[in-house]
C-alpha cells in the first residue's frame, strides 16, 4: 500500500476511518495511535500495570507471617476489589484519552478523569457482564484439560469455546467511546463482531504474538544475569521479571486499547456503510 493510498483510509489529522480497512492497516493504524498517544498515556498505564501486580508484589515481598507488622489488614478480601476498581478506573482513562486522541482533540486529564469517575459504576458492572463468558470458557477448558484429554482434543474442543471470546473484546470502546450503559454496549460489541468475528480473532492474535515475544525478554535476561550471582536465585529472577513487566505492560496497555479502538471504529464505518446500502 502506497503512502497516498494510506493517507486517503483517514480523515486529515485525525484516526477515524472513511473507507473499510484491512486487517494489516488496522494494526498499522492502531500502531501510529499508539505512538501518537504513548508519551500521553504512559504514566497512567504504567500505574494500572502496577496496580494489576500489586498481589505478586505483596506475596513476593513480604512472604511469610512473621512480618505482620508490614501487612495490610483484610488485605486479601478487600484487595481484588480495589485492585479491579482502580484498574478500571485507570483503563477508562487510557481510554478515554486515545479515543480524544484518535478524533483529533486534544486531551485533557481532568475532563478524562472526571468522566471515568462518574461513570465508574457502570464500568465495574460491564467489565464484571464482559467478563462472565471469558471466565466459564476458561473454566470448562481447564476442566477438560484435568479430564487427561489428549492435546490434540484440546485444541479441537478450544476453538468453540475461546472463539466467542471474541465478540467481547469491543464492550469497552462501546463503553467509553459511544457512552453506552452496559447492556447496550455488550450488544453493540456482540452486534458488530459477530459478522466478522474472524477479523478480531486475526488482529487480537497478532497482538498476543507481539506481546508474548515481548514477554520472553524479561525472562531471557534474568537467565542470563542469573550465573553472575554464582547461583540461580529465585529471588533475584522474580524481582527482574516483576520489573520488567511493568515496563513492558505499561506500553503493551495503550497498543492493545489502540487495536481496540480502531478495530472498533472499522467496524463500526462497516455496519453504517452496510445499512446505507440497504433499498
Amino acid at each position: 500500500m502506497t503512502r497516498m493510498d494510506r493517507a486517503q483510509s483517514w480523515d486529515a489529522g485525525q484516526f477515524t476511518p472513511v473507507r473499510p480497512l484491512m486487517m494489516v492497516e488496522v494494526l498499522d493504524a492502531a500502531y501510529r495511535l499508539f505512538r501518537a498517544g504513548i508519551f500521553r498515556c504512559l504514566p497512567y498505564s504504567a500505574l494500572a500495570v502496577l496496580v494489576l501486580e500489586l498481589p505478586t508484589l505483596y506475596s513476593t515481598f513480604l512472604p511469610s507471617p512473621g512480618r505482620a507488622a508490614f501487612t495490610i489488614p483484610y488485605a486479601r478480601q478487600i484487595g481484588p476489589f480495589v485492585i479491579l476498581l482502580l484498574g478500571v478506573l485507570l483503563l477508562g482513562v487510557i481510554t478515554l484519552r486515545l479515543h480524544a486522541i484518535s478524533q483529533g482533540m486534544r486531551p485533557r486529564f481532568r475532563r478524562e478523569l472526571g468522566v471515568a469517575l462518574k461513570r465508574l459504576p457502570g464500568a465495574f458492572v460491564t467489565t464484571l457482564l464482559m467478563s462472565c463468558y471469558p471466565a466459564v470458557s476458561l473454566f470448562v477448558f481447564t476442566l477438560l484439560d484435568g479430564a487427561g484429554l489428549p492435546p490434540e482434543a484440546l485444541l479441537f474442543a478450544a476453538v468453540p469455546l475461546l472463539w466467542p471470546v471474541v465478540l467481547f473484546v469491543l464492550v469497552l470502546p462501546a463503553f467509553w467511546c459511544d457512552g453506552l450503559g452496559p447492556f447496550a454496549s455488550i450488544a453493540q460489541s456482540v452486534r458488530l463482531s459477530f459478522r466478522r468475528s474472524w477479523r478480531l480473532v486475526g488482529a487480537m492474535l497478532t497482538t498476543a504474538v507481539m506481546l508474548m515475544a515481548f514477554n520472553l525478554l524479561p525472562v531471557t535476561i534474568a537467565a542470563m544475569m542469573s550465573p553472575l550471582f554464582g547461583r540461580p536465585d529465585l529471588f533475584l529472577i522474580a524481582t527482574l521479571a516483576s520489573i520488567f513487566y511493568l515496563v513492558i505492560g505499561a506500553f503493551g496497555v495503550p497498543f492493545v486499547l489502540a487495536v481496540l479502538i480502531v478495530a472498533y471504529q472499522d467496524l463500526k464505518f462497516r455496519d453504517q456503510a452496510r445499512r446505507e446500502a440497504r433499498p
